[in-house]
């Protein structure tokens, strides 16, 4: 009995040292993974997608990545936020890393939707309200009228006057609308002047439109008119959504000659 006693003892504490034997071989090899991961996965390229209006360096520098960096340990939300913060025309950003030593860097670019002037200069505008530059000149860029920029800040969200602000999200879901539909090439320039409309030039005519959040069935009635056969050809003039019955009236510009 006291020879089964001591074998039971020993295989005890075997057991016990047999589960210690474990955790310390699984702790070895993942430290052993840990400084490998430091030690062999260093980034030597950093490669770009999707930019145009930015080069590959610019992106690069702004992104902060820098040659010999750990790729295991690269945060990606960082990088991503560094760029957006840097460079206001950067949507987006997307990335990739390539084993052993690659990362991809994937960008969404913004277009300018709108100008809007701050009284002294005009600046671009994304759709969602982010400015994106200053200019002199508005260029082929649609202008805004009956808004103004409050102390603009590039990169920042356009603020107005508090009197405004309703205003402008009108136009904002308008923008979002257009952009959408890919009809912003179009557009030349959008008045918010008038209190219970606002106007925007679209090609050769004038839409009127009322003051809404929501402008999906009124560019999708505005579509359908441009496209249908009942519209005289190359004939400019008035299209009023203000009427809201499901249609788009159309009045000629040479009606009031």
């Amino acid at each position: 009995m006291a020879r089964q006693r001591r074998h039971s003892s020993r295989r005890r504490r075997r057991g016990r040292f047999g589960g210690l034997y474990r955790v310390i071989s699984i702790l070895a090899v993942a430290v052993a993974l840990i400084v490998a991961c430091v030690v062999f996965f260093r980034i030597n390229d950093v490669s770009v997608s999707g930019n145009e209006r930015y080069s590959t360096e610019e992106i690069v520098e702004a992104s902060g990545i820098r040659t010999g960096d750990n790729l295991i340990a690269l945060s990606k939300s960082r990088v991503a936020g560094n760029i957006i913060a840097r460079l206001p025309y950067v949507r987006s950003v997307a990335i990739d890393r390539l084993l052993p030593d690659r990362v991809l860097i994937t960008v969404t670019e913004h277009t300018a939707a709108a100008a809007i002037s701050d009284g002294s200069n005009w600046w671009y505008l994304a759709e969602q309200g982010k400015l994106l530059e200053r200019v002199s000149d508005p260029g082929q860029v649609m202008t805004i009228t009956g808004l103004t920029a409050q102390d603009p800040i590039l990169s920042a969200s356009v603020q107005v006057a508090q009197e405004e602000e309703t205003t402008l999200s009108y136009v904002l879901a308008l923008l979002t609308q257009l952009a959408g539909r890919g009809m912003l090439a179009d557009c030349t320039a959008l008045d918010c002047t008038a209190a219970a409309s606002i106007t925007l030039n679209y090609g050769i005519y004038q839409v009127k439109l009322p003051r809404r959040t929501d402008y999906s069935e009124y560019l999708t009635l505005l579509q359908a008119a441009i496209s249908s056969e009942e519209l005289p050809e190359n004939v400019p003039g008035t299209f009023d959504l203000t009427v809201q019955d499901g249609r788009a009236y159309f009045r000629p510009d040479h009606d009031g000659e």
